[in-house]
């Protein structure tokens, strides 16, 4: 039986990461989806521009390059990605292991519905790429 202190304990650990993982998906799914990601991208290569002042033939090398570079920060992002559900898949065994049986019965539905909208995610952002 876990003791009420270690409960308590549990159920903050567990709300930081959802907390963090939530907000990291917000930042990274919902307002990226919403064209966040390229208006900054816009945003960003208009500041290097003027803070450099580069001539239009220099920006559009240098748009080249990025370009060039996305290959190997996109191989990054999977990477990352993989590493990414190796580790949450750890924290759901962990989790599964305070859990009654009813909870861990609520838990696979609050999976699924997890999933649903990963899956929603990448498919908008393959759409972008």
């Amino acid at each position: 039986m876990i003791a009420p202190k270690q409960k308590t304990l549990l159920f903050i650990l567990f709300s930081f990461v959802l907390g963090a993982v939530s907000g990291g998906f917000f930042t990274r799914y919902v307002l990226m989806d919403r064209g966040w990601r390229s208006s900054l991208y816009r945003e960003i290569q208009k500041e290097f521009a003027t803070r450099l002042q580069l001539s239009s033939e220099q920006q559009k090398v240098v748009d080249s390059i990025v370009v060039g570079h996305r290959a190997k920060f996109d191989e990054i992002r999977t990477r990352f990605g993989a590493e990414f559900k190796a580790q949450r898949e750890s924290l759901r065994v962990d989790i599964r292991k305070v859990l009654t049986p009813e909870q861990n019965a609520r838990y696979d539905e609050y999976i699924k519905e997890m999933e649903v909208r990963e899956g929603r995610r990448d498919r908008a952002r393959a759409r972008r790429d």
